[in-house]
Parts: C-alpha cells; sequence; structure tokens
C-alpha cells in the first residue's frame, strides 16, 4: 500500500489520477496536486499571453518560401512547451465545474500562509483573509461571488469543494475533464 507523501512524489500526475479511484491516499494526494495547479493557474498562468497570432505575418507577405498563412514554427514549438499541458487543461475545468463560492472558498485557504512563514500578501491568519476576501477575490481573478461572512462559513464551503474533488476522483471523473 503507498502511503500520501509516496504519491505526492510521483512525476506523472495522470499515475496518479488513476490510482485515485481505488486508493485513499493517492485520492487525498491527486486532490491536493489538483488545487495546487488549480491556484497556479488562478495565481501565475491566467496572466500569460504570448501576444501574437498563430499565422506567421511573413508568410502572408509570401516573405517565406511556401508563403501564404503557414503557421510559425517557433509559436507552435513555444505552445508545445507553455504551461497550457494536457494537465493544466484538466485542472482548469474541473475548477470550472466546482460551484465559484466553494471553489473561492478552496482557492483561499490553499493560497494562505501562516503568518510568520511568509512576507507575501497571502500571509495572513484565516480570520484576516476572510476580512480582506474582496482583494483575495480579485488577486485570484474571481469576480461575482459572493464573500463569505465568517471563517466556518470558508472553511465548510473549501471542504464541500474538496469533497467534490474526492467524489469525482473515486468515480474515476476525472478522465471528463482531460
Amino acid at each position: 500500500m503507498i502511503r500520501y507523501d509516496r504519491w505526492m512524489q510521483m512525476s506523472n500526475p495522470w499515475a496518479v489520477m488513476r490510482a485515485a479511484a481505488l486508493s485513499e491516499g493517492a485520492r487525498q494526494a491527486a486532490v491536493s496536486r489538483i488545487i495546487d495547479t488549480m491556484l497556479e493557474l488562478q495565481l501565475d498562468y491566467r496572466h500569460i499571453s504570448p501576444g501574437w497570432s498563430s499565422v506567421s505575418i511573413t508568410a502572408l507577405a509570401g516573405e517565406l518560401p511556401g508563403g501564404g498563412g503557414g503557421h510559425d514554427q517557433m509559436l507552435l514549438a513555444s505552445q508545445r512547451y507553455s504551461p497550457d499541458s494536457e494537465w493544466h487543461r484538466a485542472c482548469a475545468s474541473l475548477l470550472r465545474r466546482l460551484p465559484p463560492r466553494q471553489a473561492l472558498a478552496m482557492l483561499m485557504q490553499a493560497a494562505r500562509v501562516r503568518p510568520g512563514k511568509g512576507g507575501c500578501w497571502w500571509s495572513k491568519t484565516a480570520a484576516q483573509l476572510v476580512e480582506h476576501q474582496d482583494e483575495a477575490m480579485q488577486r485570484l481573478g474571481i469576480k461575482g461571488v459572493a464573500g463569505f461572512e465568517t471563517v466556518r462559513s470558508m472553511q465548510e464551503c473549501a471542504q464541500a469543494a474538496r469533497n467534490k474533488l474526492r467524489t469525482w476522483l473515486s468515480e474515476g471523473s476525472q478522465e471528463v475533464a482531460a
């Protein structure tokens, strides 16, 4: 029986996802990895935009041999190695399937750093996070979601989101996302 920490060390997230239907340790590790990727998508990757189209301007102008709108090979190579991997797309799909308020609570809890453990904006107590939840929503790029009145309401909402993820994993629903 492989333990949670061993599942967390596996380099292939899909192997953990496949095992999640049968193993509680794998399921817990999969939920943690999914939440980490969702948080990464919301805090980091939502700002990444290559800023150019997938058609070479010089190819359209006929400057290149065989021109006429062919794809720019450098662009295609950069997209192939971008953070927009199959794993990222699957986690983004799962995030979209969660009720927005539950997703917000789960991501707020995942982003929070215990005070004294880091010098970033997220270094807050749970109460401080609820107090500054409007800014937290803005930092996570989440709009139009009702906030939380208390720490307990945020915790219960986040737990409901994690339970949904566990249920989907135990049923093998992650394949729908991929």
